[in-house]
């Protein structure tokens, strides 16, 4: 007998509240894994409420299963910590590739259905199901091109996959409706090269229709099309679950249920229908796939479609090579290629608007376009986590030049990034385990603070500046016009209590002070560096604040102790030389 599945949501912020006062309807949620790994503070507090709360799913956009290099093993341990901590349903991501010789584009890139790729992400699905102790789900991507070389469907693909390692999938119903309409691909020859066994859950959404082209952009109400096509697929996978997903425009939580609550009632329909049948047409299809072109190896393919959609000098003369695209489709190559690389040149000024919002407010608008179109050129993003894609920002902005006249130096905006950078590490930093406390430092006596060495918490950050740029920052955070910052050198702490980030001007001898010991550096040491008229003073009160900030994890009081820092508490600092920054 079938019984109802589960039917929920992807998570968004805005709706906790009203999640945790009244989850009618919704029966679980799906939780982006980027945004959890590695961090503490009100993310990791949020994870733990939501875990206790409901059934969860962990959804990922950066594994990049089909790079030109295996899933990095920095990120399977954090995805594996993890889930560890979170105990999801199913941890899944997408049959995809993301980025090409240790660049990230932050977007799903489409893979060619040849029996190389199959051999190549059956070996790193097995790396990675071992890596993580579990099982893992991969998701039928959105396309807009197909590759000549393909040798079978995406789904025959999948099929083969699952059966080769034990992976499932995650069937996203509207990327099946979007490619239907873009690849001219049979949805309904794909629902049957699945298994039941195959399909975890499955994901429905809505998109947008252009005139020559559907993009995939979970900013609409789910269509008829696909709604359609869900029921055929309730009909073949009766008790996967279901994840409504709504990343744009997102309505009120009321009116998700009432998506949800349409799509139960798809379900109920689809259960009275006859089973999905495969026609002669469907069964003579299959396996057909462009037999008849020369294939490359599947690094060379990857090498000229990135060459395609990635930013390149025009001045050296050198056009990317053609890539092998089929041009019998609805969707033209060239056009599948513009919204690769549309989506490619938007995403780091998106990510960079931000996290650094009032950098965005006091710069004119082509400024910062171009800032951050230079910055990525530059610097291009090596990381899933968009918190490091602006790290660079601070010391780029000198070398920047702005159209606009601000009459004021550019290393007052390059200020504003570096403490704007600092903020963000602070907000999302691994929770220390430990935590010094003001009384903690009254109870040293004399002759130990000349000895002892003080660990810091993983989200302290020490910044220095040329310019006094915090009220600039409180008055954007307010929602005003920032103000002018003024030439005065200067010195900041920032911490996380409690799951606030704040941010406290300290005494600028006392933060060098502060340095040398994050360093490892024992306090007399550190004063006798520093060498200030009563830094000695000065920095015993900035490491009360720091205390009073949450920002000191721990006191060695023994000559004996270790002058090698906490690994974990290593402060994120300017590269200038200490001496250079008055």
């Amino acid at each position: 007998m079938t019984h109802a599945p589960r039917f929920g949501l992807g998570f968004r912020t805005q709706h906790f509240a009203e999640l945790s006062a009244n989850p009618r309807g919704v029966d679980w949620l799906e939780l982006l894994s980027d945004n959890y790994l590695g961090v503490g503070g009100p993310r990791r507090a949020l994870l733990e409420r939501l875990r206790a709360d409901f059934p969860i799913a962990l959804h990922g956009v950066s594994l990049g299963i089909a790079n030109d290099a295996p899933p990095r093993a920095d990120y399977l341990t954090a995805l594996r910590e993890l889930a560890d901590f979170a105990l999801p349903a199913f941890v899944s991501d997408h049959l995809c590739w993301t980025g090409l010789a240790g660049r990230n584009s932050h977007d799903l890139l489409p893979v060619a259905a040849t029996r190389e790729v199959l051999a190549i992400v059956s070996e790193r699905v097995a790396r990675v199901q071992d890596a993580l102790g579990r099982r893992i789900l991969l998701e039928n991507a959105s396309a807009y091109v197909k590759f000549r070389a393909d040798e079978m469907t995406e789904a025959e693909l999948l099929a083969a996959l699952c059966e080769r390692t034990g992976c499932g999938v995650l069937l996203d119903i509207n990327n099946l409706f979007v490619n239907a309409m873009n690849l001219s691909a049979d949805p309904h020859a794909a629902l049957l090269a699945l298994a039941p066994h195959h399909v975890g859950y499955m994901h429905i959404a809505g998109h947008a229709v252009l005139p020559d082209v559907r993009i995939d952009t979970h900013g609409a109400p789910v269509s008829d099309g696909v709604w359609s096509l869900f029921e055929s697929a309730a009909r073949r996978f009766p008790n996967a679950g279901v994840m409504l997903e709504r990343d744009d425009a997102i309505p009120s939580l009321q009116g998700l249920v009432e998506e949800l609550d349409a799509a139960r009632a798809h379900w109920q329909s689809a259960q009275r229908a006859e089973p999905l049948a495969q026609s002669a047409a469907q069964r003579r299809s299959q396996g057909t796939a462009a037999a008849r072109f020369a294939r490359e190896p599947w690094l060379e393919t990857q090498r000229a479609f990135w060459a395609n959609i990635a930013p390149h000098d025009a001045s050296a003369g050198e056009a990317p090579r053609p890539c092998a695209l089929d041009a019998r489709l609805p969707v033209l190559p060239q056009r599948g290629l513009r919204i690769y690389r549309d989506a490619l040149a938007s995403m780091p000024e998106r990510a960079l608007a931000t996290n650094f919002s009032t950098l965005a407010r006091v710069l004119s608008r082509r400024d910062f376009a171009a800032l951050c179109a230079a910055l990525i050129r530059a610097h291009p993003s090596t990381s899933h986590d968009y918190s490091r894609l602006g790290a660079p920002l601070a010391e780029f902005i000198p070398t920047f030049a702005f159209k606009d006249a601000y009459g004021i130096a550019p290393d007052a905006f390059a200020d504003i990034a570096r403490l704007e950078q600092a903020q963000l590490e602070a907000q999302d930093a691994p929770d220390a385990t430990t935590r010094i406390s003001p009384p903690d430092l009254a109870a040293l006596g004399t002759e130990q603070w000349e000895d002892a060495r003080f660990s810091f918490a993983p989200a302290l950050r020490i910044v220095f500046a040329a310019y006094d740029v915090l009220g600039a920052l409180r008055a954007a955070a307010a929602g005003l016009a920032p103000t002018r910052p003024e030439r005065a050198p200067t010195a900041y702490l920032v911490a996380r209590r409690e799951s606030v980030v704040r941010t406290e001007r300290v005494d600028l001898p006392a933060a060098r002070v502060l340095a040398l010991l994050a360093s490892g550096e024992s306090f007399a040491s550190a004063c006798t560096s520093v060498g200030a008229a009563d830094v000695a003073f000065a920095a015993a009160q900035a490491l009360v604040l720091a205390c009073a900030l949450g920002g000191v994890s721990a006191i060695s009081k023994t000559r004996s102790a270790s002058a090698e820092p906490d690994a974990q508490s290593e402060l994120a600092m300017d590269r200038a030389p200490l001496s250079a920054r008055a």
